[in-house]
């Protein structure tokens, strides 16, 4: 006997739900039926079981669900209007999801619209098809243990909008094929939104939409993390636009066919422009049978600035015309797009986006338009902006909507490498997604463009049939992209697992077996502890370190010695891991640790932390069993000359290790986050009572920056660095710092912990004296931070808790220095 699905169906109408109801009752494979309502006062249907929700798309509703199934499958309708099946409809979704062990199973349909049924075809699922509004058709076949396991997992948050899309992205996380299209129409349901195809486009961009639009993108961020698809902002590049020689600044590239309505308009808009810089007007005339060309050709008489190309071929779409004009002799520094139907807001619009890409140092710049009828008379819904880009998130978020904006700009180099995709839809956003994953997009919010919409329009009213061929056509872009994303930052995943680390910790060990003949020894060192007044301090006698302790870091000895972080001066046997695409993960031949990595800058670049501190924050925000840590110049750092962060399993350290324990409840907090300044500056509201700038107390002064983001992690530490004092002769204030991730006590979310040491000495007196008043001790972060290194075992012996604090305090800063940031910091503000 096959298993019974059980049913869920949306009821806010009382007469259109028995429809769907009586339905149900007289199929034998149909079980329980559930109607979910936000309304207590609808009636009671015979047979059925009403739970009450607060909203049909909330985590509370799925909660409810996975609560109440008991078959293996159920079916969820999700319109308040009539479901009509059609005799195999549930048997056969069924069948299908059996044989292809889908989770979901999706079907085509026929649609009633304006009381006419028409067939409604769906598109296939795809990898990338990860946009919030993909079509599955209202009917949809599920597997009741997925909804379990959801639940189970992430039942707890409150999603008010996204729950529904933040399941099907789950589903698709489990296994490539998991959710299934029947290309056969086994319902009728009807039509709600009858709007053209040109007005349904922009609802991601609609102001009243942006409560949901928020959530929609914190669900398919965490999606795109989970894929190993997020790209961080920290690997993105800025570029040198002032490279190179053009014949023309910027040239406005126009594709055109057959626009003789509309071409002079827009022609006429570009050349009015009036810069500081030359430019010209590129236009491709793709073989145009009305009067286009003739209509170019007096404008090209009129003016030498308006060039005009037609192509040799018959084969190029809008992309194919792109390619054309961009390598064209004639192309400017910056290709900057208009359509031929559509102009630029005044004469300033070219000005303005050159002007932006000096100003950041972006591959590509986005701009806003305003929606527009032939008129120009604004049209719902007037203003595309585009808000939903951010620096912080854009990129990641262009994968969940449709487009990124207009008009749209190219540093000509980079465009010319990359190509456009000889197509007439898509291009656009194929060029963003693209330029997104490895370059900084410049943004500029103010309205540049006028976006006309007339009859002629190629998308204003668009057929299904052609909607769905764009939809499937974008879907694909999406996949290359995730699939390229995932390949780029494949070692970067890898290396934030706890598993990946030991797994590449024991494989170089395996092979490389003078360190872990150093690591096996490390587990026989001499460790004392010692604590006076809540402070602990431990001492470990590690003769190896004698490398590190004793290092020559003078500026003489570094140039004649050869950069051991450098790759063609490691050991053959010496791999490495990829992190944010510019530091590799390389295990330390020299342990203080258990586990103990170096983490080297790719290029070789002087140790400083000021414009690497994000960096920093990044890669301690993604750490498990993990911390990072830093030694400036003169600071502990064996090669000053190549910038480099350490990490180290956490546990060993005092200062890190007891952190909670002992010094979390004396800290006072003297730079709290609670300025409009901050806010302003970094669209984060970081304002919880556990996170500002703090000082712990501890045998010397330490500044402890606790916050939730990185970025706000990163806008305090350059507060405090303007704050501390650099001596004369160096690059950089003197310091160590300590970066981990915890969970905060007020709120159980995650806080990143950065503990900044200043320091006023590189070695304590006693490091240079000479017979028994010798210790050789050259502290570094550790050291700093309570774990002692002493490579003689003398020194060892002889350490107990007021030398080691001595040493420490003495390379700290003191306590009048303290006293000067602390006022420092104030007056910043």
């Amino acid at each position: 006997m096959k298993s019974k699905v059980d049913c869920f169906l949306l009821y806010a109408d009382v007469e259109a739900v028995q429809v769907s109801v009586s339905q149900l009752r007289q199929r034998s494979e149909v079980g329980q039926i559930f109607l979910l309502t936000t309304n207590s006062l609808l009636p009671q249907i015979e047979g059925c079981t009403v739970i009450l929700v607060e909203d049909f798309q909330a985590s509370s509703t799925l909660v409810e669900m996975a609560r109440a199934v008991r078959e293996e499958r159920f079916i969820i309708y999700d319109k308040p209007t009539p479901l009509l099946l059609a005799y195999n409809t549930i048997s056969r979704m069924v069948e299908v999801a059996e044989a292809t062990e889908a989770d979901m199973v999706y079907a085509d349909h026929f649609a009633v619209e304006n009381g006419v049924t028409v067939k409604a075809e769906c598109i296939d699922w795809q990898y990338g098809a990860i946009r919030n509004d993909f079509d599955f058709g209202a009917c949809v076949l599920y597997h009741s243990d997925a909804l379990k396991n959801y639940e189970a997992q992430y039942g707890h948050e409150k999603l008010r909008f996204a729950a529904f899309y933040d399941f099907r992205l789950f589903i698709a996380r489990q296994k490539s094929d998991n959710i299934v299209h029947v290309k056969e129409t086994l319902y009728t349901e009807q039509e709600l939104d009858l709007r053209k195809s040109g007005e349904k486009q922009f609802d991601y961009v609609n102001p009243n939409n942006r409560a949901v639009q928020i959530e929609m993108e914190t669900v398919a961020t965490r999606h795109l993390k989970l894929i190993g698809a997020f790209i961080k902002q920290a690997s993105v590049m800025e570029v040198n636009v002032k490279a190179g020689d053009f014949p023309v600044e910027a040239s406005v590239i126009i594709p055109v066919r057959n626009r003789e309505r509309t071409i002079r308009d827009a022609v006429l808009s570009a050349l009015s422009q009036k810069p500081d810089f030359k430019f010209n007007v590129i236009v491709v005339d793709n073989h145009s049978t009305d009067g286009t060309t003739a209509i170019l050709q007096e404008l090209h008489q009129q003016s030498e600035a308006c060039v005009h190309i037609i192509p040799q071929t018959h084969d190029l779409g809008i992309g194919g015309c792109w390619n054309l004009a961009v390598n064209h002799p004639q192309c400017g520094r910056f290709a900057v797009q208009l359509d031929s139907d559509d102009l630029y807001s005044d004469e300033n619009t070219l000005q303005r986006i050159v002007d932006k890409f000096y100003e950041q140092q972006c591959a590509m710049v986005i701009g806003t338009y305003r929606m527009c009828d032939f008129s120009l008379n604004t049209l719902p819904p007037g203003i595309i902006d585009h808000r939903e880009w951010t620096d912080a998130n854009g990129r990641n978020n262009a994968l969940r909507i449709n487009g990124l904006g207009a008009p749209r700009a190219f540093y000509t180099p980079i465009l010319r490498e990359f190509g456009v995709p000889n197509t007439s839809y898509g291009e656009d956003y194929a060029l963003g997604l693209l330029f997104s994953r490895f370059f900084k997009i410049g943004r500029i919010y103010d309205e540049l463009y006028l976006c006309r919409r007339w009859e002629g329009n190629s998308d204003a009213a668009l057929s299904r049939e052609k909607v769905n061929a764009n939809n499937s056509y974008k879907d694909s872009l999406r996949t290359i992209e995730i699939r390229a994303r995932q390949k780029l930052g494949r070692s970067f995943q890898e290396t934030y697992s706890d598993e990946a680390f030991m797994r590449f910790f024991n494989s170089q060990l395996k092979d490389w077996k003078e360190a872990a003949r150093r690591y096996e020894a490390l587990g026989n060192v001499m460790v004392k502890s010692m604590a006076e007044d809540e402070v602990r301090l431990d001492v470990q006698f590690n003769p190896d370190r004698i490398v590190s302790t004793g290092a020559d870091v003078s500026k003489k000895a570094l140039e004649q010695r050869p950069c051991f972080l450098c790759p063609e001066n490691r050991p053959s046997v010496q791999r490495h891991l990829n992190i944010i695409n510019k530091y590799e993960l390389l295990v330390n031949p020299f342990p203080i640790l258990p586990t103990h990595f170096t983490v080297p800058l790719k290029n070789h670049h002087p140790q400083a932390i000021k414009g690497n501190y994000i960096d920093m924050m990044e890669i301690a925000n993604q750490l498990e069993r993990y911390f990072i840590f830093y030694n400036g110049p003169l600071c502990g750092a064996s090669a000053p000359d190549h910038m480099h962060f350490q990490i180290g399993v956490r546990g060993y350290v005092p200062f890190e290790r007891d952190w909670d324990e002992n010094y979390r409840a004396t800290r006072s907090r003297i730079y709290p986050i609670k300025n409009e300044e901050f806010i302003e500056i970094t669209k984060i509201e970081d304002t919880a009572d556990d996170t500002g700038i703090f000082l712990s107390r501890y045998v010397c002064p330490v500044f402890i920056i606790v916050t939730r983001t990185t970025r706000a992690n990163d806008y305090l530490f350059q507060k405090l660095y303007k704050a501390m004092r650099c001596q004369e002769g160096l690059t950089e204030p003197m310091m160590n710092i300590l970066a981990w991730n915890m969970v905060s006590r007020s709120d159980g979310n995650k806080r990143i912990v950065s503990a900044v040491i200043p320091r006023q000495k590189h070695r304590p007196d006693c490091y240079h004296a000479t017979g028994d008043s010798q210790c050789l001790v050259s502290p570094g972060a550790l050291d700093m931070a309570g774990l002692v290194i002493t490579p003689r075992e003398s020194d060892f012996a002889r350490m107990d808790f007021k030398l080691a604090a001595d040493i420490i305090r003495e390379c700290g800063i003191s306590p009048e220095e303290e006293m000067e940031i602390i006022k420092k910091l104030k007056d910043i503000g």
